[in-house]
């Protein structure tokens, strides 16, 4: 192997690593899971990893859990002002936030959880901002989230939930009001959410398909007082729509 082909495997290693624990952002993950994920022998991966870590592409705790490093973040929040999904989806989001007055949300599944990389927001003075651009929450909490949930298979749902049970128990939600969610979800063809990311807010999400099947989702969140059925229906249906006329086919479409 030429020192030329043994640079370029590093590199390769490093970036699976590095893709590893974006994965496994921001919970953190320890050396010896992340070797086995990444094929690699625990030394290797230890000596690559602590190479993310010099040049700020990972960090590494007090417990010796892995995360992304800020320069990592930095990358991703420039990679996020140009993606061609935003670019797509923004004259949609706009209208909808026009024509709904609420605050619409496009958010993308990355590993275990839903990654939030637009936001519009409506005219109504009352305004649900339950997610930051670029902030990230596990899939199934909020409206977006649990569209994308609803994405996979039941086993690997049940598996999700025991990842991050520290998290869905302070909302309250047990695997059984998860699996609940998703069966309604999927027979809806939308998620339906109330007070699950704050309390007195709702919100419509609905999945799409976009770059080969990677999938993200379009969400509309308000306060409570706003989101009666019939209207929570009536927007479900006009996300349907801006997006079959921005050329993107919805969920709802396929759900019958």
């Amino acid at each position: 192997m030429t020192a030329s082909t043994k640079g370029a495997q590093a590199v390769f290693r490093a970036l699976s690593l590095l893709r590893h624990i974006s994965h496994a952002h921001p919970q953190g993950i320890g050396i010896a899971e992340l070797a086995v994920q990444a094929g690699l022998d625990r030394s290797t991966a230890y000596r690559l990893a602590s190479s993310l870590v010099e040049f700020g592409l990972a960090e590494r705790d007090a417990t010796r859990q892995y995360r992304l490093g800020v320069e990592a973040m930095q990358l991703g929040l420039a990679a996020m002002r140009s993606a061609p999904v935003v670019e797509r989806l923004r004259p949609i989001m706009r209208r909808l936030a026009r024509r709904t007055e609420d605050t619409v949300f496009l958010v993308v599944r990355n590993g275990d959880y839903g990654h939030c990389l637009h936001s519009e927001e409506g005219a109504y003075p009352v305004k649900a901002l339950v997610l930051q651009v670029g902030g990230m929450r596990v899939l199934g909490i909020g409206s977006a989230g649990s569209t994308l949930l609803s994405t996979l298979p039941d086993d690997e749902i049940a598996a999700l939930y025991h990842r991050h049970q520290d998290e869905f128990d302070p909302r309250g939600l047990s695997l059984g009001d998860l699996r609940k969610l998703v069966q309604q979800t999927r027979r809806r063809g939308y998620a339906d959410t109330a007070d699950l990311v704050a309390d007195g807010v709702s919100g419509v999400g609905m999945r799409f398909e976009f770059a080969s099947g990677s999938q993200a989702a379009l969400s509309v969140a308000a306060i409570r007082s706003r989101m009666t059925a019939e209207r929570k229906a009536w927007i479900a249906q006009l996300i349907a729509e801006e997006l079959q006329l921005g050329g993107v086919i919805p969920s709802f479409s396929r759900a019958g």
